[in-house]
């Protein structure tokens, strides 16, 4: 008993230590790590413009740990704090000192000198030239819209112009604001008079990379179809301009998108055949690690260099250093530093879509899918769970920054994936050698024509990819990535993770389908369209019908992006003023079904015509009436009334309720949306979500701003 007790008492010191350190799990010695946290914390709630609250939350925290006195968690969250308030000192220093000072010059003119660093041909013989120049003191690059009367100017050639500066403004259709500001852009010039122009003589690096670009894309395109050569373009170059939207869709719904966006795979694919190449040549390690860097560097300048490459290139480099500095290396830590060095010379690319799918991709395949397969044999089973691993990382970046994620993801990448590799080694086999090996092409263009059809296929499944929109969604999915970030932090076993991971799922299962069930006694019309134009998209019951009177070609693409952001892929009907709407409409609703069209207007309408593999009917009728579900909608004239459980919505050219429980107006005095449950005061624009509840309640939500 005694020689027990002993061993026991021997044992206790260290079984005490281990439960310590268990305490204090990773965050007593991830240091970097946990500063990054802080860091990324800190940054986020700056741009979200809960700075305040953000630090004094942080500050109430850590004089709490301060009281408990165990000095491993302390000096663990002292990182942490280190790092929020650092990010909010970062982020509020580019807010009040370039932000700000940017914006302010909206609507003004001043003569500015700056440096054409690129040059893209627009339709009407117009250009677009980014300019590299000093506004408020800043070094920023801003777009220039110059018309086809201003002389063609080359990379590399100065420019002085007086120059109106005009602010980004917010546009539903491809959210320009959101991704321009991700890019540090927050002015353009569309009207500018050319003052001088000073052409560069000289040799000019990005000229002689663009100009090779072109010309390599140029023999892309001679030699395949449009189809094929727009996603070799994509996968090479980050050139999607022959890429069809409905390709785009297909790959970003299957979860393999990211190969038509220049990122970590396409330089890890380039090191890997510049380094097989240097292998062969007998170039020793620590010069193949310097001939690296200014290929890489060039690599970045002759693709799209967003900061999803300048992230990659850094861990690379970082990755390919460390032996030679006789370190292991650590993906985990490799992307902090990249995450530092991002943020901290352009902070504003904490609000870049591509930046956070880039950087939870590297997490999910470096850091999570090897800790949750290291107990797993090699084989396809551990190939699939990794993927997997990495499609359920990327899921919440998706879902909360796009809307919708890919649930296909694993599978497609397991089947695609391979393929796509060996397009993008012997196109970067083609490029290297000048076009030397154009004989490649024809196969790769085949190649991908396989990829497409797969995509398309595979995005034609009723359960490819789910859409989240309700805030209470996105309120439980940020609930769950925090606790399963919490228990990886606390290296809980893989099997925990796991069931954690299912139970989320469930979890966001059951509310999607009690919030899918709600909608139902729900009158859901989305008023979309420009400044004085509308089109209404009403929904009832499941069922969707789309009302345009107006005959404007560019409502469309509201429609196309409301209906791809609320997941509808089938319209029950469609109520359009003209033959040529409805051509406008067919161009833009790729992918769509539709039950039922009919025409205002038939006069133009040509016979054994189709329109989404249908033929329209035109009714000449001064009224037309078409339902969805329980509701019913009415056209007269040009006056638009829906009838839905005794109450009326009536859109027409004046706003006037009359009794109505909503009422819509468009036309020359511009849109607006008014709901007699609501003051006058709050009645809203265009691109607005009007729902009614069979209550007799209502509510009006920006869809520029959903949450």
């Amino acid at each position: 008993m005694k020689n027990t007790e002993t061993v026991r008492a021997k044992a206790s010191p260290a079984v005490s230590g281990q439960m310590k350190r268990k305490a204090g799990g990773i965050a007593c010695t991830c240091g970097a790590e946990l500063f990054t946290l802080g860091w990324v914390a800190g940054l986020l709630s700056a741009f979200f413009g809960v700075a305040v609250p953000a630090a004094v939350t942080a500050a109430v925290l850590f004089a709490g740990l301060c009281l408990l006195r165990r000095k491993r968690i302390v000096f663990a969250y002292l990182r942490v704090f280190a790092g929020i308030l650092l990010g909010l000192a970062v982020w509020t220093r580019f807010d009040v000192f370039v932000r700000q000072p940017l914006l302010m010059l909206d609507g003004t003119k001043q003569i500015c000198t700056g440096t054409v660093t690129e040059a893209e041909p627009l339709s009407r013989g117009r250009t677009k030239y980014t300019l590299r120049t000093t506004l408020a003191d800043c070094r920023v690059s801003i777009d220039w819209y110059a018309d086809e009367k201003i002389p063609q100017q080359r990379i590399g050639d100065t420019v002085e112009l007086r120059a109106e500066f005009s602010r980004i403004q917010p546009d539903y259709r491809y959210h320009t604001a959101e991704s321009q500001a991700g890019k540090g852009r927050y002015l353009r010039i569309y009207d500018a008079e050319l003052l001088s122009a000073v052409p560069d003589m000289g040799f000019s690096l990005r000229r002689t990379v663009s100009a090779y670009r072109q010309r390599m894309t140029g023999l892309i395109r001679m030699t395949l179809p449009p189809e094929d050569a727009g996603l070799l373009c994509a996968m090479l170059l980050g050139d999607k301009t022959l890429l069809s939207d409905e390709t785009r869709q297909s790959l970003n719904r299957t979860g393999v998108g990211h190969i038509a966006v220049v990122s970590g795979l396409h330089l890890v694919l380039f090191s890997t055949v510049l380094g097989w190449i240097l292998k062969r040549l007998r170039c020793p390690r620590r010069l193949a690690f310097l001939i690296q860097i200014p290929a890489v560097l060039l690599f970045i300048l002759l693709v799209d260099a967003s900061a999803a490459v300048w992230r990659a290139a850094v861990m690379l480099l970082i990755a390919q250093s460390a032996p030679l500095f006789g370190r292991r290396g650590n993906t985990l830590r490799a992307l902090c530093l990249a995450v530092l060095l991002c943020t901290a010379f352009t902070p504003y690319v904490i609000g870049s879509v591509s930046f956070w799918l880039s950087v939870s991709g590297v997490l999910g395949i470096g850091v999570i899918a090897p800790y949750m397969t290291k107990d797993m044999k090699r084989g396809l089973l551990r190939d699939l769970m990794q993927l997997c691993c990495v499609a359920v990382t990327v899921f919440p970046a998706s879902v909360l920054l796009c809307g919708e994620s890919s649930l296909l993801a694993p599978v497609c990448n397991l089947l695609i994936l391979p393929l796509c590799t060996a397009v993008m080694y012997a196109g970067f086999a083609f490029l290297m050698t000048g076009g030397v090996l154009r004989f490649l092409l024809p196969v790769t263009g085949f190649a991908c024509r396989v990829i497409r059809f797969l995509a398309k296929s595979a995005a034609a499944l009723p359960f490819s990819h789910v859409t989240v929109t309700a805030p209470a969604m996105r309120v439980i999915l940020i609930l769950c990535t925090a606790v399963l970030a919490l228990l990886l932090i606390r290296r809980a076993k893989p099997q925990t993770v796991l069931a954690a991971a299912v139970c989320a799922a469930l979890m966001l299962s059951l509310e999607n389908l009690l919030l899918t069930w709600m909608s139902r006694d729900e009158l859901r019309i989305a008023v979309l369209g420009g400044k004085q134009n509308a089109v209404l998209v009403i929904g009832a019951e499941n069922r969707t019908v789309i009302a345009d009177l107006t005959d404007t070609p560019r409502n469309a693409q509201y429609v196309q992006r409301y209906l791809q952001d609320s997941g509808i892929t089938r319209v029950d009907a469609m109520l359009l003023q003209s033959s040529r709407t409805a051509a406008n409409y067919q161009a833009e609703l790729t992918g769509i079904r539709c039950g039922t069209l009919l025409l205002r207007d038939g006069n133009l309408l040509r016979s054994h015509t189709t329109v989404f593999g249908a033929e329209p009917v035109a009714d000449d009728n001064s009224t037309v009436t078409v339902r969805c579900g329980d509701a019913q909608i009415t056209a007269e004239a040009d006056a638009l009334r829906i009838t839905w459980n005794g109450m009326t919505v009536c859109a027409s050219d004046t706003l006037n309720l009359n009794g109505n429980a909503a009422a819509i107006r468009y036309g020359r005095d511009g849109c607006a949306v008014q709901l007699s449950t609501v003051p006058p005061e709050t009645a809203a624009g265009n691109n607005t979500l009007l729902c009614l509840t069979r209550s007799g309640g209502g509510r009006l939500t920006s869809l520029m701003n959903p949450a």
